[in-house]
């Protein structure tokens, strides 16, 4: 997150895929922004996905993470439980 936002990167790569009938997971690190606009501007970028729950991590975190990553997959059904 680059203040509240996903850098202008990040909207230029999706703008350059087809999304449709995609599933996107927003995901990020941060320092104090959590997920901040980043599911608002995923739909915005990846045009015909279904924008799903999103990850955010602080990056200050992200060494001890795998626990909450491992709840968050198992949650939105992305590994098995």
């Amino acid at each position: 997150m680059w203040n509240v936002r996903a850098p202008m990167i990040m909207s230029t790569f999706a703008d350059s895929y087809d999304f449709t009938g995609k599933t996107a997971h927003p995901v990020t690190t941060y320092a104090l922004s959590g997920l901040g606009t980043t599911e608002r501007d995923s739909a915005a970028a990846c045009r015909g996905a279904v924008i799903a729950a999103g990850l955010a991590i602080r990056g200050e975190e992200v060494n001890d993470a795998r626990p909450a990553i491992e709840t968050w997959l198992r949650q939105n059904g992305l590994i098995n439980p």
